[in-house]
């Protein structure tokens, strides 16, 4: 486990200090397809480890990307602050409500929690449309001075995909990671042998929200606006499900590959029919649960196991 924590860290490092490299030579149009993939990376990455790793199934993702683009937005918008300030703000709005929401939504269980994370982030939405100070249904338009565009924000997208992707990687490998699936497996079990529950799923949630947050303000700064339709549509919370089960819930590379399926396959192909998407996304969901709950990229590297020849067989005689 050593081994693989280590090489999974090497390459996302790798990965990371590439992804910055070439972001400048990069043209406009593909560094804006980029912040939207690992925009919607970092979302899913975030719900992975609250849901995969630690087996509280969220519907509740689109309160933390709009306390995160309204944490960014509204300080740009009110104050004189740099726009890296407003990320970290962002991050600590959504860190702070996730606490906030945490005391009563971790004494739920299973359908219960989702459920009731999905009550929250309706209501962040209705709170948001009759907030006169933070722009009502119209929201809040950035100012357009003060965000980054182009390569910086590209950039950001880079290292806040890649904070994730870091979470990720060590609760994959690490003792807490490894406490969190017990729980998720069998909480009795694991709160017999003296596993804290609620300190460890506390963890996760505040932890998933920040990612969240962080993930809105690169939202909110690539769209120049935030509104309650938008950076809190329940969308993001159905995008985040929907990408990680795909993908494979549980693993580091599920969520990247769910991403680019979901996104290439269906938000590209049915951008202009948002019915047929919604549907198509649904029936999709309901396959991958019924079909493939370790999603696609588990059953590509089952097939690829099952078809490479066993060692015994290259061996010569």
């Amino acid at each position: 486990m050593t081994v693989h924590k280590g090489v999974s860290a090497a390459a996302l490092a790798a990965t990371l200090v590439a992804g910055l490299a070439v972001a400048p030579g990069l043209d406009p149009s593909t560094q804006d397809l980029g912040t939207t993939l690992l925009a919607y990376l970092a979302v899913a990455q975030a719900w992975n480890i609250l849901s995969g790793f630690a087996g509280q199934v969220s519907l509740g993702a689109a309160a933390f990307v709009a306390a995160g683009g309204y944490g960014a937005g509204l300080t740009l918008a009110h104050s004189s602050v740099g726009w890296p300030v407003a990320v970290v703000i962002a991050g600590a709005a959504a860190g702070a409500i996730g606490a906030l929401l945490a005391v009563p939504l971790l004494r739920l269980r299973g359908d219960y929690f989702a459920i009731g994370t999905l009550a929250a982030a309706i209501a962040v939405q209705a709170l948001l449309t009759n907030w006169d100070w933070a722009g009502g249904a119209a929201g809040v338009t950035l100012p357009i001075d003060r965000i980054p565009t182009g390569t910086a924000l590209f950039q950001l997208a880079i290292v806040v995909a890649g904070a994730a992707m870091a979470l990720a990687t060590y609760v994959r490998y690490s003792a807490f990671g490894l406490r969190l699936a017990a729980l998720r497996d069998n909480e009795p079990a694991a709160a017999g042998l003296g596993v804290a529950v609620y300190q460890h799923r506390f963890a996760a949630l505040v932890a998933s929200s920040v990612l969240t947050g962080m993930a809105g303000a690169v939202v909110a700064y690539q769209y120049v606006a935030v509104s309650p339709s938008s950076v809190a549509s329940v969308n993001w919370s159905l995008n985040a499900v929907l990408m990680t089960l795909v993908g494979g819930a549980g693993s580091i590379v599920g969520p990247v590959f769910g991403v680019t399926v979901v996104y290439y396959g269906l938000t590209r192909m049915l951008e202009g029919f948002q019915v047929l998407s919604l549907l198509v996304e649904g029936a999709l969901l309901v396959l991958i649960v019924k079909f493939a709950p370790t999603g696609v990229w588990a059953l590509i590297v089952r097939a690829a196991r099952a078809v490479r020849p066993s060692r015994r067989e290259v061996e010569p005689a």
